[in-house]
């Protein structure tokens, strides 16, 4: 049993499994199988059989399936008669296999009809084909974007529009068996391909179950169908950077987040690494906020941004309206870390309790880490608050004295109403840090990873980790991926730090590379 997958995060296992060494060529051929063989489950006797594709893997799928039942029918006595419909020309060039797919089907027989330059004349009436002339399909197969698509309710538009509206005025269209490879076209839209049946792979995607768990009637009956993936697929991996927020070339300075850092007063440095590490991973803007005196005492890179306020010595209440100020002034902050080096004295926790009622009243999703942790209430997450925690094992059993985590998982959805088929389902995280990271999200997420070098024990590697975090939360990731992309790039950071620094490597070592590795992965 796993969760129902954000659509991207499809990409994410594709690509962790390939570097665990399965390709994406095997994962397609697989994944084409069971969509061939469950065409022959719906037409167990033969008939004809519409193939849909689109531009790029979800598409590729339908080529191999095609040529399957062309196989099928040349080697046994059931026969398929097979005419694809490719949306494009051709594939899209990132799409090697797919590319590859549509050649397979060619050279294996498949009837194929392009869109334009077969299907539409100049005048924009139909001409040319098989499928309007003669072929009248018993069942229609929609690989046309599949998780692709993007993201729920997406409106179609090009070729894959026009496709569908052509579709649906056919006279043969409402006899035919519609089967949805991966996801429906155009799900959460009037536009939608509504299926009989949709064959989908690993696991539900989110949207395909509605808030009482039931299957949406656009996806019909729900098929779940296995794929080769190593089963440390599911943990963090170079695959998650699929979920990285691009840089987009027009950007203007803060449009990948506005950062502040809540720390420092018995201890100086943590919120500074911290920083280096939301730096590092593109955060844009990084405010550290500390006592006076700790601010006194640290050195100050010149990329860090100094918020001033009126505490001393310790964070107190005293700080409260200056840290509110600067949390809805402008454009405001898209995240916040708090607890690297605060201490624990109880006026402390009391200003932490409060700082995470503004982030709950300013919708500002946060990581609560260190000694943030011990201001938490007992067995609880607050109410609302979207984020990430990052104990480590004795802080974990300081907080949870009554409950272990799955019933403190168990009780933030049934409090938050944080359905399981929605993106709500990505709000909270919790990664229990040390020799295994341990990273438990809401409705059965539940991952694991090791790794890094073993220099990484150091004191500070855990500040960085809570700034990668609260860097990504910043740029606009949902605290699942985020703290999947975080553990994930520390470890291997870590691991080239250490080959190249050896013993002597320091946590204010490890930003620089995650820089790197993020660059070499994207």
């Amino acid at each position: 049993m796993t969760w129902a997958l954000d659509w991207s995060e499809v990409a994410v296992l594709d690509s962790n499994s390939e570097a665990l060494g399965v390709s994406q060529w095997e994962l397609m051929q697989a994944a084409s199988e069971q969509l061939a063989g469950q065409v022959k489950k719906m037409l167990p006797d033969g008939g004809a059989v519409l193939f849909l594709c689109g531009p790029g893997n979800n598409g590729g799928d339908g080529y191999l399936a095609a040529a399957n039942l062309i196989e099928t029918s040349t080697f046994e006595s059931i026969k398929y008669d097979v005419c694809i419909l490719a949306s494009h020309e051709s594939q899209k060039e990132s799409s090697e296999i797919s590319i590859r797919a549509r050649e397979w089907a060619i050279a294996s027989g498949v009837h194929i009809t392009s869109w334009y330059t077969n299907f539409v004349d100049s005048s924009g009436s139909a001409s040319n084909s098989r499928t309007i002339s003669t072929f009248h399909p018993e069942l229609i197969v929609d690989t046309l974007l599949g998780s692709g698509a993007g993201e729920y309710g997406s409106e179609l538009r090009g070729n894959v529009g026009e496709i569908v509206d052509w579709l649906v005025e056919q006279h043969w269209y409402p006899r035919a068996i519609k089967l949805a490879c991966d996801i429906p076209t155009g799900i959460g839209t009037k536009s939608c391909l509504i299926a009989d049946a949709t064959i989908t792979f690993h696991a539900p995607k989110l949207q395909m179950k509605n808030n009482q768990n039931k299957v949406r009637d656009d996806v019909g009956e729900l098929i779940i169908a296995s794929l080769p993936w190593p089963d440390e697929t599911l943990n963090p991996g170079p695959g998650d950077l699929k979920r990285y927020v691009p840089l987009n070339p027009h950007a203007v300075k803060g449009d990948r987040g506005r950062l502040l850092i809540i720390g420092g007063g018995p201890y100086h440095g943590a919120p500074i690494l911290s920083a280096l590490g939301a730096l590092r991973v593109g955060c844009d803007l990084v405010h550290v906020a500390m006592p006076s005196l700790a601010s006194q005492r640290v050195e100050w890179p010149v990329d860090v941004i100094c918020e001033e306020i009126p505490d001393v010595g310790i964070l107190s209440l005293a700080s409260l309206e200056v840290l509110e100020k600067r949390m809805n002034s402008g454009r405001g902050i898209q995240a916040l870390l708090i607890g690297p080096g605060l201490g624990k004295v109880e006026s402390t926790k009391s200003a932490i309790e409060c700082i995470l009622g503004l982030c709950v009243k300013y919708k500002i999703p946060v990581v609560v880490d260190a000694d943030a942790i011990s201001a938490l209430p007992k067995d609880a997450w607050p109410l609302g608050l979207v984020g990430v925690a990052t104990p480590h094992p004795k802080e974990l059993e300081s907080w949870l004295i009554r409950k272990n985590t799955d019933q403190l998982i168990e009780s933030i959805v049934n409090e938050n109403g944080w359905f399981a088929n929605t993106k709500m389902s990505e709000n909270f995280c919790l990664v229990k840090t040390g020799y295994v990271d341990e990273i438990t999200g809401l409705h059965n997420r539940k991952v694991t990873l090791e790794g890094g070098n073993p220099r990484m024990s150091v004191g500070g590697t855990g500040d960085v980790l809570a700034g990668i975090i609260a860097g990504l939360l910043a740029s606009g990731l949902r605290p699942w991926p985020a703290a999947r992309i975080g553990c994930y790039l520390l470890r291997a950071a870590g691991e080239d730090a250490g080959a190249e620094l050896g013993p002597g490597m320091l946590a204010k070592d490890v930003p620089i590379y995650v820089s790197k590795l993020i660059s070499k992965l994207i």
